[in-house]
């Protein structure tokens, strides 16, 4: 009997389903980014229907670009913080000032949480010399609030020519607020900007000559003791630093054993990240896949691996703070994730995106994060507090705060930046030594001095110089005191208003200014040692160089000086990794 099409449908049926199957997954597959497309396609067509509509009909005149640049905007403040919209002017600007000789002041920002916060100052440089510290925020740029300016359009108002002055309004970690002029200057910073071994009491015994390879004896008592600690400024992963950096290791390890080793990425943006990569080369083994890109597109996506032998095997401390990003974040949070260093200081900024720079029609360009890193533990450097508000939005996707474990198995969390292993102040100077040099009068006391033999620059010699400072210093000038002042110069301006000002309320009112300047003067010479160590170090840079105030403020180094306790100590070292 033959047999009907039913009955051999029946008995083939599993087969015909599996062959359905995958034709409807192939066809779905198919359709996705044509479904994409048309949702683009249609979503367009109602912004340019509603647009249209607006600069044609609306009730008053409405420019058309001004409108446009409205709505880019409402875009990209949708997304994060780096994706940004370039106008013609912008690109101009940067062709300008990629072509011309313009200074800056030393300074690199970065926002978070809305706020424009210094990440990075140049040492030297005349940001540093005003008193800013890594974590400040700059308010308003020459008369422009930071709240409506994207970070390129900042660094651009930075920037002028060679003496011109910008005026900036800072707000410090205890919320107070002041007005600074600072002259520009031409700047050429190196990104390995200091290298030397140094002693378990914080000497420094050999410095190392950047670019020449070869190191100098600094303390002449420490020649049969060449044993040490490498010490190792990286101020940004810049071309080449990498190179530069195996160089100065080696010379450091070629005088004698080097017992430890300290990098210091504090107030480091970040920068290349092949660069980054290359230096982690020569203190991990080969074969070690530390830094991963992910993002929609396969083509963005990359594995970055550890290809040469390790030159480096001895113990690791990092020191990080709030202005360590990017690339410093990579390098410091790979040697946590595989326990090959204890990471000390402060939790990182917390930049763990990638963007890319696209041009757009008629010579505008976009720059847009295409992808993540990811680091051997699996986690992302990203921080959560980058949203600009509440919304579960788009641009929250992908990043959380789950724990993750290193290779020894300690908990460390995603989406935080990179958390120190040790957490301590990373600050050089304290808000009281930074306030005196946002004053300027440190600066004024120094160069009003006059000194024709470094040589004479010792221990006595700053005492001195101390206590000539405080006995002509107006201390009702530090901030605490200034509103006090402020408080009573404003009660005798409402008495005389009043005209209720007799001679037993103003003598009064001067015994009040009087008490001030008594508790103010008492105050400063509490602060004695601390004003000792800041004309230490603003001596040496005013009339010996940068060199020499890095050599001087290593032994001040609250973070230095921890670093060098773990460091001697094995068995504390050891406790932390595990």
């Amino acid at each position: 009997m033959k047999q009907s099409w039913f009955s051999k449908f029946s008995r083939r049926k599993p087969y015909f389903i599996g062959v359905i199957l995958i034709l409807l997954g192939l066809i779905s597959t198919a359709f996705q980014p044509t479904d994409l497309y048309f949702r683009i396609k249609k979503n367009f067509e109602i912004f340019s229907e509603a647009y249209s509509m607006v600069v044609v009909e609306y009730v008053d005149e409405v420019d058309p670009a001004e409108l446009m640049q409205v709505g880019i905007n409402a875009i990209f403040n949708y997304l994060d913080p780096y994706t940004n919209f370039f106008d013609v002017a912008s690109n101009e600007r940067a062709e300008i000032l990629g072509r011309s000789k313009y200074a800056g002041i030393g300074l690199s920002l970065d926002v978070k949480n809305g706020k424009a916060l210094v990440v990075q100052i140049i040492d030297g440089s005349p940001a540093q010399r005003a008193g800013i510290r890594i974590g400040d925020e700059i308010t308003s740029i020459d008369g422009l609030g930071t709240s409506l300016l994207e970070p390129e359009e900042m660094q651009n108002l930075l920037m002028g020519e060679m003496g011109s002055k910008v005026r900036l309004v800072i707000k410090t970690a205890n919320n107070q607020s002041s007005e600074l002029l600072i002259g520009r200057a031409n700047l050429e910073p190196k990104s390995l900007s200091y290298g030397a071994i140094i002693n378990t009491n914080a000497h420094v015994v050999l410095e190392y000559e950047l670019g020449q390879e070869k190191l100098e004896q600094v303390d002449s008592s420490q020649v049969d003791r060449p044993n040490g600690i490498a010490y190792l400024k990286i101020d940004e992963f810049g071309q080449g630093v990498n190179a530069e950096f195996r160089k100065s290791l080696e010379a450091l390890m070629s005088e004698g054993k080097v017992e430890g080793l300290i990098l210091d990425l504090r107030g480091n943006p970040g920068g290349i990240l092949q660069e980054s990569v290359q230096m982690l080369d020569y203190i991990l083994e080969p074969n070690i896949a530390v830094v991963q890109t992910k993002g929609r597109l396969a083509e963005y996506n990359a594995t970055y691996t550890t290809r040469e032998d390790m030159i480096y095997s001895g113990p690791i401390v990092v020191l990080i703070n709030e202005g360590s990003a990017s690339a410093s974040e990579i390098v410091s949070g790979v040697i946590q994730d595989l326990d090959r260093g204890i990471i000390l200081g402060k939790t990182s900024f917390g930049k763990g995106l990638v963007q890319i720079v696209k041009p757009l029609p008629y010579n505008n360009s976009m720059k847009y994060t295409i992808s993540r890193y990811y680091i051997p533990s699996g986690r992302s450097i990203q921080s959560v507090e980058y949203l600009h508000d509440n919304q579960q939005s788009t641009r929250s996707r992908g990043l959380d705060e789950s724990d993750y474990l290193t290779r020894n198995g300690r908990t460390v969390r995603g989406g935080r930046g990179i958390e120190p292993d040790i957490d301590m102040n990373p600050n050089l100077l304290s808000s009281f030594q930074s306030e005196l040099l946002r004053l300027g009068f440190v600066s004024d006391y120094i160069q009003s001095t006059t000194i024709t033999d470094v040589s004479q620059i010792n221990n006595e010699f700053i005492n001195d110089q101390v206590d000539s400072f405080i006995a002509t210093f107006q201390a009702r000038e530090i901030q605490q005191w200034k509103q006090m002042v402020q408080q009573a110069d404003s009660l005798e301006y409402q008495l005389r208003n009043m005209n209720v000002l007799d001679s037993n309320l103003e003598e009064s009112i001067n015994r009040i200014f009087d008490g001030i300047d008594q508790q103010a003067k008492q105050f400063l010479l509490t602060k004695k040692d601390e004003i000792a160590i800041l004309f230490k170090l603003e001596y040496a840079r005013f009339y010996q160089g940068n060199r020499v105030w890095k050599r001087n403020s290593i032994a001040q180094d609250s973070l230095i000086w921890k670093a060098l306790e773990v460091l001697d100590d094995a068995a504390l070292y050891n406790a932390y990794l595990n």
